[in-house]
């Protein structure tokens, strides 16, 4: 029999992600990690290089993207289904809105405000909770 070589694995290991941002790469690779499904990464140093403070692509072909891949045929349905569960998908941001008891305006997809943490809820705009003595001070709920 012959011995595989490192470039042999590889080539059969089934490729579940590939991504320019090997952060993305990484994030779902601690994902699958965490589930028990054992993975690698190849590629994760050749994309981008440093050149005056920004970063360059050096090699701008998907080609060369970080790639995460299952060690093992019988992990790749599994860790497909985690990772299609965990996609990011688009947020629709609402109408903005103004807090009432700061009265700063809001960004529509906030659940909060940024300014004084009162949480978006209830005919208001502001979810509210009442005191013993009924009255809510203008305090968020």
């Amino acid at each position: 029999m012959i011995p595989q070589t490192g470039f042999d694995t590889l080539s059969r290991m089934k490729e579940l992600f590939r991504n320019s941002d090997s952060a993305w790469v990484g994030l779902y690779q601690s994902i699958l990690d965490d589930a028990g499904i054992p993975t690698f990464v190849y590629n994760l140093g050749t994309l981008q290089m440093p050149v005056a403070g920004l970063a360059v692509a050096f090699f701008p072909l998907p080609i060369f993207f970080p790639t995460l891949c299952v060690l093992s045929d019988e992990d790749y349905p599994e860790a497909m289904e985690i990772l299609r569960g965990i996609a990011v998908k688009p947020s629709f941001a609402g109408e903005d809105w103004r807090c009432p008891p700061c009265g700063e305006s809001v960004p529509g997809n906030f659940t909060a405000c940024w300014n004084c943490q009162a949480e978006r809820g209830g005919e208001d705009g502001v979810r509210r909770e009442e005191n013993a003595d009924g009255n809510n001070h203008g305090l968020p709920g």
